[in-house]
C-alpha cells in the first residue's frame, strides 16, 4: 500500500508546465475583469460619479462673507441644502413656497403643494410678522435649521399656485 500512496501523491503533484499555465489563465482573468471595470467606469478615477456643479476653488476666506443664497430653479417647491459658513463651518437652509397655514407672534406654519408642511419659528420675540401675512396667503420663505429648529431668514410673496 506504500507505494500505491507515492503513486497517488506524484499523480496529484503539478508539474511546472501546469502551474505556468494556471498563473497565466489568472493573469487573463484578472486583465479583463480590470478592463471591464475600466470600462464601465469610462475611465474615471472619481470616488463617486456624477458630474461637478458650481465652482470648485473651495470655500471664501475666513472673514469673508458668506455667498449669496443660490436662486432656486423655477417650479422649486421646498428643498434643504448645506453651504459653508465662511467660518470653516456649514450651514443647513431651507427654502420653501407654499400657503400660509398658520401664523403666530413666534412661528408660521407653510405647507407646499404637494402636501410638505413647515413649522419656522421667527428668530426672537422681537421680530413679528408682517401685519399682511394672513393665513391661505401664497409666500416663499428661506430658513436655517439647526437641529430639529428650523429659523426664518426672510419671507416674500410666493409664486401663485401651479406655476
Amino acid at each position: 500500500m506504500t507505494s500505491e500512496v507515492a503513486e497517488q501523491q506524484e499523480v496529484r503533484r503539478w508539474g511546472k508546465r501546469q502551474t505556468v499555465a494556471a498563473v497565466a489563465v489568472a493573469a487573463v482573468i484578472g486583465g479583463v475583469g480590470g478592463a471591464a471595470v475600466y470600462a464601465a467606469t469610462a475611465g474615471s478615477s472619481r470616488m463617486m460619479g456624477g458630474p461637478i456643479h458650481g465652482p470648485t476653488h473651495g470655500p471664501p476666506p475666513p472673514g469673508a462673507p458668506p455667498p449669496p443664497l443660490r436662486a432656486e430653479p423655477a417650479g422649486v417647491l421646498h428643498s434643504e441644502y448645506v453651504v459653508s459658513d465662511g467660518q470653516g463651518g456649514f450651514s443647513t437652509k431651507m427654502t420653501q413656497t407654499g400657503t400660509v397655514d398658520e401664523i403666530t407672534l413666534s412661528s408660521i406654519v407653510v405647507r407646499s403643494d404637494d402636501g410638505y408642511t413647515q413649522i419656522y419659528a421667527f428668530p426672537s420675540s422681537a421680530v413679528v410678522p408682517k401685519p399682511s401675512l394672513a393665513a391661505n396667503d401664497t409666500v416663499t420663505v428661506q430658513a436655517t435649521r439647526t437641529g430639529p429648529t428650523v429659523t426664518l431668514n426672510s419671507i416674500g410673496e410666493g409664486q401663485p399656485h401651479g406655476s
